[in-house]
């Protein structure tokens, strides 16, 4: 799946679009030690930012920002060092630049759910997504051999289920803000 079965899926997202969004890579790329999956590049090379039924949020990064992006995700990462500490061997640690392995955050949820990606090889977009709910120990953490749009598409479609997600989150018709920050 990609951009394209999300857009279609969301008949409002396309419509948002910012154009021309130029996003410094380099920046991104040098600050995590890795490139991030196209399929999350080319969303935010198209969208100031998502949010899908004012409960899940992907922070995309603004142009001329990237270092605040990067910032923030090793705030992240470091968040789930704290959660699974340092043992090794933990099924959901931390990424590390020096392993290039773990688990960088691509989205959250106003109630403290968090999507990651499961850093594992060389080619990014071939990492599942894990869902580190709120609700459940880090070590039952579902993931999916899934890319970050195909999750979303899956999980509006209902394909893919929610794993302790709210009761009707998605809804049918899921309210999208890419060009408007939403009201909570």
């Amino acid at each position: 799946m990609s951009l394209t079965e999300l857009e279609g899926i969301l008949p409002t997202l396309a419509p948002q679009a910012a154009p021309d969004r130029q996003i410094a890579w380099p920046v991104i790329h040098d600050g995590l030690g890795t490139n991030l999956p196209s399929d999350f590049r080319q969303l935010c090379e198209r969208y100031d930012y998502l949010v899908i039924d004012r409960f899940l949020s992907v922070p995309i990064p603004a142009p001329g920002h990237e270092q605040e992006f990067v910032n923030s995700a090793w705030h992240d990462i470091r968040s789930v060092e704290v959660l699974t500490g340092p043992n090794p061997s933990h099924p959901n640690r931390a990424y590390t630049m020096d392993a290039a392995e773990g688990l960088i955050p691509w989205a959250n949820s106003v109630e403290g759910d968090v999507w990651y990606w499961r850093v594992e090889g060389n080619d990014p977009d071939r990492w599942p997504v894990v869902v580190g709910n709120r609700n459940d120990d880090c070590e039952d953490w579902a993931a999916v051999e899934v890319t970050a749009t195909s999750y979303l598409t899956g999980l509006i479609r209902g394909d893919i289920p929610g794993d302790g997600l709210p009761e009707g989150f998605p809804g049918r018709n899921p309210s999208v803000h890419a060009d408007t920050w939403p009201e909570f």
